[in-house]
């Protein structure tokens, strides 16, 4: 999807880390996979 609409637009071989990630985790959400960032979690030992 990010290829086809042109907001992942590279020339070359790139991996999809390499990319901006903004419109793919907008994606996510508005696709019904939402997500949170968590700058302090409980860590479980």
């Amino acid at each position: 999807m990010m290829v086809l609409t042109g907001k992942w637009n590279k020339p070359g071989v790139h991996t999809v880390e390499e990319f901006d990630p903004d419109p793919f985790m907008e994606a996510l959400t508005k696709y019904g996979l939402p997500w949170n960032e968590d700058f302090n979690p409980v860590l479980v030992d």
